[in-house]
């Protein structure tokens, strides 16, 4: 140690040690920098070196495979491709087999249709799911209806049957007959004796026979149901008018005539289809001429006989030109589909020569039962059918201001504008007279006939104020009201004032059985009415069940479905409904059903019972039928004393008229 430190501290020594220290270092650096070297090389270079060369072995086998799976791939795709193609051409010639399956149906279709087009029988065509794919034009005769509007439509839809030989009919359905049918062994038709209820809400009895449509394969396709009326009756030879209302060759040719809804209908489809495809059509609208004069010159029967001889030329005269419609009981109206003006005159110059050379002969006497006629276009600018039928009634009012019996086609250019400023002034003219104090209401007894025990009734009618003091008489402005489609706000303000009158004199409801109301026509086919007329009764503390709604019977003809839905609407409150005007053109089977109360017998019908005994035998007829159903029968305007004998022994409930009650007992 001692000689260490003398080392360290001899200067001498110091100068030599210091070079070879320094050079020391640069040595061990250099070993340092190989030692890195070495290991760098033998643990990163190598492997890596060794990893390249084996990836350059691998490359070759590599490309080799993706070039076999290429290959591969390739093949596929080709194989592909030839399915492709192959199922293109099957999907051609499957295509060109569907096409000409198309075209067979196609040809089915109109064979089907051709076939069906000029059955005479009532047949219907349905698919294996019971939806109609065909009908006949007895088929929509029968049902009331268009035969478009059937087609593609539930069988139970468009033709309700129910069980025959029960009350209420309509509480039994008769439920699943198709499925019967198509599951019925080898397909064996079924047959069954049923109620029918058309479009129009009418029961008609029938026989409907049903059979399976069988394929080859023993499936079912669907069904073939054939109706048959079971209440037409045998035509039997007879010296004389008989009693009927059912004449059977008169009932056949007016069968073929559809009524108001199904034209109104067809109407607006034509008028829809000229608007959209400007395709024109034709409207053929006609109006037996004189039939006032008919019947107080000839009688009640003799005007009915009138109208349903009418109702044949009609129908014989249109032939197959259109459609043939009866709108009400003295219109009658074509619907030419395709037709233009020229073709459509020509139609209904035959239609008007056939009538005029057909007369009646009634009681040995010939009757002339001549038809004016008014012919419009319907095209793309030619209105609405509510502007339709307005210009129809101007030509049917001119064509009798020129004495009837001929053919209008072109409506005067300032009678559409006159006329409805003669409404609008008669509207105008109402209006404020029915909230001022003018419009007043009078009162009319009907007095029991056979049962003098009984209450009697009590009909209230609207008069109007004139300025001159007049109070006049719903006729005078009732008629251009309806026109603009208004009357069903006269009769509701009316509904109301009666009410009210009720509400403050109890008395009237102590003495009197029943106090009724007439109502429009025009006012039932506003869709708000019933319910105005539900909320105004309800609200009322008025016992409802003392308050009855006349009805025109016209109306009721024509439009069953509306009055039938009116009834059920208000029938929850208790309201009673009369049939007004009544000589049973309803028919038996339709007065049968039809819920009402009331019978107010048309005073043509009472008008000669003294001296007719026809007449007589009629009047009897309606009141047995009108007691056996439930109902209350009145002759109304009646104005002969000696015609008391002969109404009560008719059976007669009660009578009203000048007779017996100039003016009830209540005017407000």
């Amino acid at each position: 140690m001692a000689t260490v430190q003398m080392l360290v501290l001899d200067p001498r020594l110091d100068g030599a040690i210091r070079p070879l220290a320094r050079g020391t270092a640069v040595a061990q650096g250099l070993a340092l920098l190989l030692l890195a070297y070495l290991v760098w090389r033998w643990s990163v270079r190598a492997p890596l070196e060794r990893l390249f060369a084996r990836r350059r072995q691998r490359r070759p086998a590599a490309r080799a495979r993706s070039d076999e799976q290429l290959r591969a791939l390739s093949e596929e795709n080709q194989k592909r491709l030839t399915q492709l193609h192959s199922m293109m051409q099957m999907n051609r010639s499957l295509r060109d087999k569907l096409s000409r399956l198309g075209a067979e149906h196609a040809a089915a279709l109109r064979a089907r249709d051709a076939a069906l087009g000029i059955s005479q029988d009532a047949i219907l065509l349905t698919d294996a799911v019971g939806a109609v794919t065909g009908v006949s034009s007895a088929t929509a005769t029968l049902l009331r209806s268009p035969r478009e509007s059937l087609v593609g439509k539930r069988f139970e839809d468009i033709a309700p049957l129910f069980v025959d030989g029960v009350g209420a009919f309509r509480d039994h359905p008769l439920r699943n007959f198709l499925s019967a049918v198509t599951a019925a062994p080898g397909g064996i038709p079924q047959i069954r004796q049923a109620v029918l209820v058309n479009h129009e809400n009418e029961p008609v009895p029938v026989f409907v026979t049903a059979s399976a449509i069988i394929d080859g394969n023993g499936q079912s396709l669907g069904c073939a149901v054939r109706f048959s009326r079971a209440d037409a009756p045998a035509p039997e030879p007879s010296a004389g008018p008989a009693l009927s209302l059912a004449d059977a060759q008169i009932d056949a040719w007016s069968s073929k005539l559809l009524s108001r809804e199904p034209f109104e209908r067809r109407l607006d489809e034509l008028v829809a289809d000229a608007v959209d495809n400007n395709i024109q059509h034709a409207l053929i609208y006609a109006r037996v001429d004189e039939l006032d004069r008919i019947n107080d010159q000839a009688g009640y029967w003799a005007g009915e006989q009138a109208l349903w001889h009418a109702a044949k030329n009609f129908a014989m005269a249109l032939t197959d030109a259109g459609s043939g419609y009866r709108p009400s009981n003295s219109r009658f109206a074509a619907l030419l589909v395709g037709s233009d003006l020229q073709h459509a005159l020509r139609v209904a110059e035959r239609i008007r020569a056939h009538a005029q050379a057909n007369e009646l002969v009634w009681n040995g006497k010939r009757i002339a039962c001549t038809f004016s006629i008014a012919v419009l276009p319907i095209a793309r600018s030619g209105g609405t059918r509510a502007q339709l039928l307005g210009q129809a009634e101007t030509l049917l009012a001119e064509a009798k201001n020129r004495g009837g019996n001929r053919v209008l086609h072109e409506v005067p250019a300032d009678a559409p504008g006159a006329r409805r400023r003669d409404d609008q002034a008669w509207l105008d003219w109402l209006t404020p007279r029915l909230e001022d104090g003018r419009a007043h209401l009078i009162s009319q007894e009907l007095r029991p006939l056979a049962d003098a025990s009984h209450k009697p009734l009590v009909e209230f009618f609207l008069r109007v104020e004139d300025d001159d003091g007049v109070w006049l008489e719903p006729g005078y402005y009732l008629p251009a009201v309806e026109r603009l489609q208004q009357s069903h706000r006269v009769d509701l303000w009316t509904l109301r004032h009666l009410l009210r009158v009720l509400e403050n004199h109890p008395e009237l409801l102590e003495t009197h059985a029943m106090v009724s109301l007439n109502l429009a026509s025009q006012s039932l086919l506003n869709p708000e009415f019933a319910a105005s007329a539900f909320e105004i009764i309800g609200n009322s503390p008025v016992d409802t069940e003392r308050l009855c709604f006349e009805i025109d019977e016209g109306f009721a003809v024509g439009q069953s479905s509306v009055l039938q839905r009116f009834i059920e609407q208000l029938r929850p409150l208790g309201v009673r409904f009369a049939i007004d005007r009544c000589h049973t053109t309803t028919g038996i089977t339709q007065l049968r059903h039809l819920p009402i109360d009331y019978m107010k017998i048309h005073p043509s019908v009472t008008r000669n019972i003294e001296s007719d005994a026809l007449d007589r035998a009629h009047l009897k007829w309606i009141c047995e039928a009108a007691h056996l159903l439930g109902r209350r029968t009145c002759a109304i305007n009646v104005e002969s004393e000696g015609a008391m004998g002969a109404l009560r022994d008719a059976g007669v409930d009660f009578v009203q008229g000048t007779a017996v009650n100039k003016i009830g007992p209540m005017m407000t």
